[in-house]
């Protein structure tokens, strides 16, 4: 097991060397491989992950088991959609299946995604305190200016929401980036050091010290 992480290290340090110091151009030729079966693998990935979707789906609809009904709809789709890209990616009926079955599913999706931000703003910005009356005036100042009606109404929301969302906002939010990077940078130091194994498949039982 220690081979695996040993080449995730080297092949690590080859990635991120590269973007600091110039390279000699076989290590240059030899991280552009890299990054092609880095597209190969996660294409075959996702081939892989279709086909035990698919055979899953197709036992469960064998089996009649809880809600199989919906694995025929998804078989059969798969199925008609597959089978007219596989003949001809730009034929009409494969396009008129893109255009008006799966682009309104994933504008379906999204537009539900409002209402769950809309709920989850009602119950967070309510103004128990001052720290939560400052949070909720300041999305209400951004609110008003990002709708028509508001700059409308109130002319003065816009300079101080453009401000809001220039200097507080973005400051806390660079801030949350400069978080979320010394955390993968954190998590690249485990893994080639091969304190972090999860991602070979490698999952180590930790036993409460008596």
């Amino acid at each position: 097991m220690q081979i695996p992480m040993i080449l995730t290290a080297v092949i690590g340090l080859l990635m991120i060397i590269e973007f600091f110091f110039p390279m000699p151009a076989s290590v240059t030729s030899l991280n552009v491989t890299l990054r092609s079966f880095v597209t190969i693998i996660s294409a075959t990935a996702l081939i892989l992950g279709t086909i035990v979707l698919t055979i899953f789906h197709t036992k469960k609809v064998g089996t009649r088991g809880s809600e199989w009904y919906y694995s025929i709809v998804y078989v059969v789709a798969f199925v008609v959609t597959a089978g007219l890209g596989v003949l001809n990616v730009r034929d009409t009926t494969f396009l008129w299946i893109y255009n008006n079955m799966t682009s309104p599913i994933g504008a379906a999706l999204y537009s539900l995604t409002a209402f769950y931000i809309t709920s989850a703003a009602y119950r967070v910005l309510r103004a128990r305190n001052w720290n939560a009356a400052v949070l909720l005036v300041c999305a209400l100042v951004v609110l008003l200016m990002l709708i028509p009606i508001g700059a409308i109404l109130f002319p003065p929301v816009v300079p101080l929401g453009e401000w809001i969302r220039s200097f507080p906002s973005g400051a806390g939010f660079r801030g949350m980036i400069i978080g979320t990077s010394l955390g993968i940078m954190g998590l690249g130091v485990r893994v080639f050091m091969g304190r972090q194994k999860e991602h070979l498949g490698i999952r180590e039982e930790r036993r409460d010290s008596e």
